[in-house]
């Protein structure tokens, strides 16, 4: 102990010219090993330091930076209660918000709402109380009457609204400024995906007539409650909006956006879009299909991709055309389509094959989808349908059996000529004239043919005209695609009750097993007990094929490689990739875990 005192009482810092005058007594063999002393101490602090700072440091998002994203169409309806096209849904996800919101891993979570709803016992009344803090973009607090408000504008018949049959029998009751109650008439367990919906301010809104509402400048400079605000917008000589400027919302329920600025450009085409990306004019893009990636610059982007329940197959309809009440004939189309060939093709790879219309987000099969080719010829002949010269099939015609008989305990073996109505295997595919399903239907004429099954391909050129045609179902086979958002969008496509216009049963399917599957479903509130329903309903799908389901396309999202904390792994719409925008970031920082906030 009085060693370590004497040193410490005899120890000094040495100043700059003692410690020079040290080193240049140094010998030159010394001073080598002194500088190797020095550079290996000062190379294991510095290595101590940075390990200790990524020990206890961690990465974390910064507010700020800006990004530019290119979309395809252009956008005059910002509003929740009118949106229908993409561009439209886009910018209504960005700037306005509901009760509700889907977040990024399917689930629902209270936005505008303080809490989740209050549930009666029966399941027909919902009771929302909603957040305290909770206000527009324009400073004006959100309360019972802008709900009651935006709702009322969709029952409104002469606004037209998309949603309006989703709330029509909806009631609605103001218990406060910040409660409201919702009636349903019977329980209804999708419900609350319904509350998602935006809430416009009705402040600003009640001054609009109903007949001017689709017309109202606030349709393109809206003000809501979401993520975003529109800052700025910019029109071309026509008047119509091209490029719109956001900022980011501080006073959002969920928290303040890390990106401050979000440009939003329109382009009237894919080929537009693709060269604006690559010139540099954007930082990201949505709406580039699959075969254009190869004309973008890879390299300088991320691909993200992500599954929609877009469905693409073959719908029959047997009552324009008799043959296909032939199940064999269903079966065999089934069988033979090679789908990966199919979706390399056609997606560049991008796809999944599927041969059921219960989606995977539902119920998660592993089925191996292959062709086969051989037990598809096998079906064919023997329900009757034999190749001719042509290398096409026909049933009936002149047709020579040779049957066997018993003469005097002898085998006689004899030929039997019949004459039957001939019935040539010709099935007509209609399908719309975008270059996926151009391709689409000239592979599966290919493939089909292959097996003696004459296709002939109408294409319609005009949307309007197809969907006349899907409306009056004047079709034999349909190459077209269903989007399946919800559970109970299997209800629209595939009950019985929905075979004529208005409804969404293309394939004309009739099925009691199904329909009294799909009816069940609907009152259950529990997914984990629906889910055995949707297996049951999956395997009917299988055993009574009510289309042949070809390919899900990916949806694929170009986004610039400086933006971070970007997933779409359960997104339904591509609109669905702006869910989560406010934790996306571009700018980052590296802090002390202990001064992580």
């Amino acid at each position: 102990m009085h060693n370590l005192i004497s040193f410490l009482k005899e120890f000094k810092f040495y100043k700059k010219d003692e410690i020079l005058e040290s080193i240049a007594s140094f010998k030159k063999r010394e001073l080598l090993l002194f500088i190797s002393i020095f550079i290996v101490t000062f190379t294991s602090f510095v290595l101590l330091i940075s390990k200790i700072n990524n020990t206890f440091s961690i990465e974390v998002p910064t507010d700020g930076g800006s990004v530019t994203e290119g979309i395809i169409g252009m956008t005059n309806l910002v509003n929740p209660v009118l949106a229908t096209s993409d561009a439209d849904k886009d910018l209504t996800l960005l700037v306005y918000s509901g009760l509700m919101r889907k977040s990024i891993d399917g689930t629902l979570i209270p936005d505008l709402a303080e809490e989740y709803p209050t549930i009666s016992t029966d399941g027909k009344t919902y009771t929302f109380k909603i957040r305290g803090d909770a206000k527009f973009h324009n400073g004006v607090e959100v309360k019972s009457d802008d709900i009651i408000f935006t709702i009322e504008k969709i029952k409104d018949s002469s606004i037209k609204s998309p949603k309006k049959i989703i709330w029509d029998n909806i009631n609605i009751k103001k218990i406060d400024e910040k409660t409201i109650e919702f009636i349903l008439p019977e329980p209804y367990i999708y419900f609350l995906d319904n509350t998602t919906l935006g809430i416009l301010p009705s402040s600003l809104w009640k001054k609009v007539n109903s007949s001017e509402f689709g017309i109202s400048p606030l349709n393109i400079k809206a003000v809501g409650s979401g993520p975003y605000k529109i800052k700025s917008v910019k029109k071309d000589n026509d008047g119509i909006p091209e490029k719109y400027e956001l900022e980011s919302f501080n006073n959002f329920t969920l928290g303040k956006p890390h990106i401050k600025y979000l440009t939003i450009i329109s382009y009237a085409n894919e080929k537009d879009l693709i060269k604006a990306l690559n010139s540099g004019s954007i930082d990201q893009a949505n709406g580039i299909s699959a075969n254009n990636i190869k004309n973008i610059n890879e390299n300088d982007f991320n691909i993200t991709t992500a599954t929609l329940s877009r469905l693409f197959g073959l719908f029959f309809n047997n009552t324009d055309n008799k043959i296909l009440e032939d199940t064999s004939v269903i079966k065999a189309i089934n069988l033979s389509l090679d789908r990966n060939i199919i979706i390399e093709q056609v997606l560049g790879g991008y796809g999944t094959p599927i041969n059921n219309p219960v989606p995977e987000s539902i119920v998660n099969y592993n089925d191996n989808i292959l062709s086969n080719k051989i037990e598809a010829v096998s079906l064919l002949e023997k329900a009757g349908w034999t190749l001719r010269e042509d290398g096409f099939r026909a049933k009936g015609g002149d047709v020579v059996t040779t049957q066997t008989k018993k003469v005097n305990g002898k085998t006689i073996k004899q030929e039997v000529k019949t004459n039957t109505p001939l019935t040539n295997l010709v099935i007509s595919i209609t399908t719309g004239d975008t270059p996926e399903l151009r391709t689409t239907a000239i592979l599966v004429k290919e493939q089909l043919e292959q097996i003696g099954i004459k296709v002939e391909i109408k294409k319609v050129f005009e949307t309007g005209q197809l969907n006349q045609i899907i409306r009056d179902r004047d079709y034999e086979v349909l190459l077209f695609g269903q989007v399946v958002n919800n559970e109970s969008d299997l209800y629209s496509f595939w009950h019985s009750s929905q075979k004529n216009d208005p409804g969404l049963n293309i394939a004309m399917y009739n099925n009691k097993k199904v329909d009294t599957l799909l009816e069940s479903v609907q009152n259950i509130l529990s997914f984990e007990q629906r889910l055995p329903k949707y297996e049951d309903l999956y395997k009917e799908f299988n055993l009574n094929i009510p289309a042949v389901f070809i390919y899900s396309p990916k949806y694929l999202y170009i986004t610039s490689k400086k933006l971070n904390n970007v997933s779409l792994d359960t997104i339904r719409t591509q609109s669905d990739r702006f869910l989560s925008i406010y934790e996306w970031y571009a700018d980052k920082d590296n802090v002390w875990k202990v001064f992580e906030k």
